[in-house]
Formats: C-alpha cells, structure tokens, sequence
C-alpha cells in the first residue's frame, strides 16, 4: 500500500463563516430519512468534521473535554497546559488538571527536563567500570565507617596478640582475655557439664542408706536409687542434697513394687539416700 499524503488547507475549516444550523440530538441519532434537508444542516456537520481534523492536525492529542466517556488503558488527552495524560480509570467529566489523586488520570509522558542526559548522568554518579575511583576514598570509607587497611591487623599480627585459653582455664571458665577453640570448649564442657564424659556406674556395694557422701568429682553428678516393695509391704526413699530434703518416694503395695528417687548432686554438695522399712535395692551412679 502506498503512503497516504497528509492533504492540504486542513486550517481551513468549511462554513466557518457561513450559516449553520445543529440538526439536533434526535435528527443526528436517526440520520437522512426520505427528506430535503437544509442546506443549514449539511454546514454544520461539515463544519463540526472539519473543525475537529483540524483541532486533531493541530494538537496531536485532542484536548480533554467534558462530554467524552474516556476509557481505562486507552484514552489520551492533553491538560489546559498541554500535558499528556492517561485515563487509568473509564469515566465522563473528571478534568485531569484537577485529579490530584491520579484516580482516573496519570501523566503520560514525562518532560524532557525530568531526566538527566548521559554527560549529566556521569558526572553526577558513580560508574561501575571505574570500579570505585570516582570516591574520595577516605570520606567514603569514613561515611560508611569501615577501617582502613593501616587501622585493622593482619592474621599474622592477631595471632601474636591473641592467646588461646590453657586446659585449665577453659575448665575452671574465669577468664575473659584469652580464646576457646573447639578443644578447649570440649574440655569445658567434661570438665564442667553434666553427662558429657561421664557413665552411669552401680556403686550399691559402696554406698549404704542414711549415710552421707559428698561429691568429689569436680562436675555435677546424677543419683538414681530404688527399693523393691514386697507384697503387703512399704517403702519410703528420702533423698537429700546438702541437708535438703530434696525428694521422697512412697510405695505401699499389695503386690511386688519399687519406690525409687533420681537427683542431681552439684560439684562439692553432700548427698544420701534414707530408705525406711525396706533395704535399698540398687544405688547407681552418672559420675
């Protein structure tokens, strides 16, 4: 298809000084019947085709009015100052110089003075292939708050300055200015936790009930006692830490039955066991 030429004298605009008559709403609904119409009538709608040609020649964008139904996503005008905008929502009469809200009209096209060209751009912002040397290194580092090189130490220099915590110090766990590597923490945690390097052990045959022992381990230990009940009989378990009573298990049965009683002893804490009525069946030990 070959181009169509824009055609000439689209200024002039037909029976613009001539006489026109509007047809009314009722005759441009209906059209031509079978009929002579006035001369009148045919100037006006000429007229009317024209002068929008023209306005559309002219503008580019038609200026928004308010008797159009402008729909969302597709309608365009221009403002009183000749911004372009967007109808985001369908509507009639709502003048986009005045939706401040943008709930029906978005500026379509931003001026060209919104943006910076490319020489404004590189002088105003860093580019990535001068890979950080349009900073001034120092302010820069002193506005992010990082150290310089000549302000931190190398691994060589930390290590001179570090010590690492003794065998010792990592059980006894009082010092603050030396450093617990996994070793030492492993040796903490036998010297100083409850199960980590310990067993349970029967010790019945040395420990006896209502006598007192004390815990000499250096770490907390567990104690679990228990006295086999007898038919139509009782046993009662007290268990003591540091002269506390602690705990007491009763058991008055029918039928063959334990009472038992299971405490933790802390590092240097005397510890017994009272059993009353029945002999202690098992006396073991986590230690």
């Amino acid at each position: 298809m070959s181009e169509f030429l824009k055609p000439s004298n689209l200024n002039n605009v037909w029976a613009s000084g001539g006489d026109r008559i509007y047809p009314g709403d009722t005759k441009y609904a209906t059209g031509w019947q079978v009929e002579i119409p006035p001369r009148q009538y045919f100037n006006e709608i000429d007229y009317k085709q024209d002068q929008m040609l023209a306005h559309l020649n002219q503008h580019g964008i038609p200026v928004w009015d308010n008797e159009t139904e402008y729909q969302a996503d597709q309608s365009y005008v221009q403002g009183s100052t000749g911004t372009v905008y967007r109808c985001v929502l369908t509507h009639t009469n709502q003048n986009p110089d005045s939706d401040v809200s943008n709930t029906y009209w978005i500026i379509a096209f931003a001026s060209a003075g919104d943006f910076y060209t490319a020489t404004e751009s590189d002088a105003r912002y860093a580019q990535i292939t001068n890979n950080g040397s349009d900073y001034n290194i120092a302010t820069f580092r002193n506005n992010i708050q990082v150290y310089s090189k000549t302000e931190t130490y190398n691994k060589t220099e930390v290590d001179a300055k570090t010590t690492v915590a003794s065998t010792t110090q990592a059980q006894v766990g009082t010092s603050n200015t030396v450093l617990m590597t996994p070793l030492r923490t492993e040796e903490w945690g036998t010297a100083n936790v409850l199960g980590i390097g310990q067993t349970w052990q029967n010790v019945t045959a040395s420990r006896a009930s209502g006598t007192t022992y004390t815990n000499t381990t250096g770490k907390p230990i567990m104690v679990s006692v228990y006295s086999q009940v007898f038919t139509n009989s009782r046993a009662i378990l007290s268990a003591y830490v540091d002269g506390l009573n602690i705990q007491v298990s009763l058991n008055h049965t029918t039928d063959t039955g334990v009472a038992s009683v299971c405490f933790i002893a802390p590092d240097a804490s005397t510890y017994s066991v009272t059993s009353t009525d029945t002999p202690i069946a098992m006396w073991a030990e986590l230690r």
